[in-house]
């Protein structure tokens, strides 16, 4: 007896260090993972926020060449027209030709002006002798006085802004044009060194707007042009132009102050967290910035880490799961060594069934696992290589598989608590039916059927007031088992509205096998297909069609077998208060695939 005892004992610690090593294998399996998991999802928003940084500066790129054309050409005609006054060549047609020679009258270049000495209005290509605007005074405009007025005059602090004797001036409402412009300036020195004045171009600020309304940067994406002053000239948020007053963020102002072209990340003076491409125009002091929202960029990729971390999520879970039955069991079985010591017919018996347990959880588990693991670890979003897209699908159908498992066995459970909510709401039939077919046209012409959506003739609306989630997942169901058992002919989704009975039949027809009359109850029960061959031959639990009915039932109607010429057919029958058919009996195909 102490040999037995001891040898108990050893079996016990035995199976206890079994259990632990199991525990430590498990947690440190786990580990592994979510240290994958997060360096994966890491490395992919690196990969994004690069992407999307190329992207915004190759944009800022494409809109500084065209912004660039324009003050070129501009400056051009404003360099021409100050060399006529310098040497005293200048007249009112000049002036008018110089501006009509740029290409770009009225609409980008609204005005090309002659400001004197003094400040007044001279003359421009809107009003060469000065009259409709009466020589006004422009004295008081920022352009006019940082080329007019020195420091002991009070000059404007923004003369430090002047660019090889270039200043750009914030928008604003012209006096003789009466449109909102970017003034650019000049000073005109005569060869004697006097100030003879300043020649102004005013670019339409609306003609940038309008141009940069038409790069698609999301809902709170936008593009800017602004100055090294930090003053904003034109600025389009979300497709729309608007006005700001709030200089660029200092941080932003130091990275344009040190690089011509590149991309940060910014808060902008509105509070949205942006990623922004920038770049120079030329030798001007100028930047376009191309901004679109982080919430918007990393949209996707919150999907996708949302997705890998609940399916790892799920996997720890079950791992989890399966290591606490393991472990439990280890320790039952721990515990009733001495029983199995006294009865060694009772011990090989308690260890067959113990096999057979693990062996048969470790097949149902297994698959699923598997996929969910490799799908965590091995997903990537648009992968070129064809051998990921493999390995994505089989994840997918091992996911998606696991996810039927639990949702059939808790829909059951739902409705015999009786807690299963319907939602009825006004459908559209022959949408949802239409839905349907063209989900499942990829599976049937895989297996080179035929399937077929029959709706009365000149029907061409079916109303019905049901829960569509439970409608569909009804007849996915019945389809999804006629295109498994079919292997040639075809498969048909039927509709027939009967006003008179307040009732929508709608017919699942297959050419398959079919279903003796023996079984068609029987096919309706939980965990029981109709031969055990089906469930080796075609895999399965036998929940399926026992939750359709069940399903059926919540909605009010009925779901019955019957066979047909050749194979089977499965009716649902719904009630309906809305109903809109033709009188005519005869029917239509409309094809959705075929072989």
């Amino acid at each position: 007896m102490k040999l037995f005892s001891h040898i108990r004992h050893w079996r016990t610690d035995q199976a206890l260090m079994h259990a632990s090593g199991i525990c430590v294998f498990s947690v440190a399996v786990l580990f592994g993972g979510w240290a994958t998991v997060a360096t994966m999802l890491h490395s992919q928003w690196q990969e994004t926020l690069e992407s999307e940084m190329r992207q915004n500066t190759n944009t800022a790129l494409a809109l500084k060449e065209h912004t660039l054309r324009i003050f070129d050409t501009v400056d051009h005609a404003m360099r021409r027209l100050q060399e006529r006054v310098s040497d005293g060549t200048f007249s009112s047609e000049e002036i008018v030709r110089i501006a009509n020679e740029t290409g770009m009258t009225p609409h980008i270049l609204t005005q090309l002006s002659f400001v004197n000495e003094t400040g007044d209005f001279q003359s421009s290509n809107l009003d060469p002798d000065g009259s409709r605007s009466n020589h006004v005074s422009l004295l008081d405009r920022e352009h006019i006085r940082v080329h007019l007025l020195d420091s002991s005059d009070e000059a404007p602090r923004s003369a430090g802004n002047l660019q090889d004797g270039l200043f750009i001036s914030r928008p604003v409402q012209g006096k003789v044009s009466g449109i909102k412009t970017i003034q650019l300036s000049r000073k005109i020195i005569a060869r004697d060194g006097r100030t003879l004045g300043v020649v102004v171009a005013s670019l339409n600020q609306r003609h940038f707007a309008d141009v940069y309304q038409g790069v698609r940067l999301g809902e709170r994406g936008g593009v800017v042009l602004a100055g090294l002053d930090g003053a904003i000239r034109v600025r389009v948020i979300g497709g729309l132009s608007t006005e700001t007053q709030r200089p660029l963020p200092e941080a932003l102002m130091q990275k344009l102050y040190k690089e011509v072209t590149g991309a940060t990340l910014t808060t902008s003076s509105d509070g949205v967290p942006r990623v922004t491409g920038y770049s120079r125009i030329g030798d001007y002091s100028l930047f376009v910035l191309i901004g679109t929202a982080q919430e918007e960029v990393f949209a996707a990729w919150r999907a996708t880490r949302n997705t890998v971390l609940l399916l790892t999520g799920l996997l720890s879970f079950v791992v989890i799961v399966f290591v606490a039955i393991v472990v439990i069991r280890t320790r039952r079985m721990a515990t009733s060594h001495a029983a199995l010591a006294r009865s060694a017919a009772e011990a090989q018996r308690a260890n067959e069934a113990k096999s057979e347990y693990l062996a048969a959880m470790s097949h149902e588990l297994r698959t699923p696992l598997t996929s969910i693991r490799g799908f965590a670890e091995l997903m990537e979003l648009r992968s070129s290589d064809a051998r990921v897209r493999e390995q994505s699908s089989l994840i997918r159908q091992g996911a998606e598989h696991l996810n039927a498992l639990l949702n059939e066995v808790l829909d059951f459970a739902k409705i015999e608590a009786g807690a299963m909510p319907t939602h009825p709401e006004a459908v559209e039939l022959l949408t949802l039916l239409r839905d349907l077919t063209d989900l499942f046209r990829a599976s049937a012409m895989t297996k080179g059927l035929t399937l077929q959506l029959l709706i009365p003739a000149a029907t061409t609306t079916i109303p019905l007031v049901t829960d569509p989630l439970k409608l569909k997942q009804i007849l996915s169901n019945l389809l999804s088992n006629a295109i498994k058992f079919t292997s040639q002919g075809n498969v048909s989704l039927e509709v027939v509205p009967s006003p008179n009975t307040r009732q929508v039949l709608i017919h699942v027809t297959d050419t398959g096998p079919g279903i003796p009359e023996e079984l068609q109850q029987r096919i309706f029960e939980r965990f029981r297909q109709g031969h055990s061959r089906i469930g080796h031959q075609y895999g399965g639990t036998g929940l399926g069609l026992s939750l359709s009915r069940s399903l059926a039932g919540l909605l009010g109607g009925t779901l019955v077998v019957s066979p047909s010429l050749a194979g089977a057919r499965f009716t649902l029958s719904l009630p309906s208060s809305q109903l809109s058919a033709s009188p005519t009996r005869k029917e239509r195909s409309d094809m959705i695939g075929n072989s």
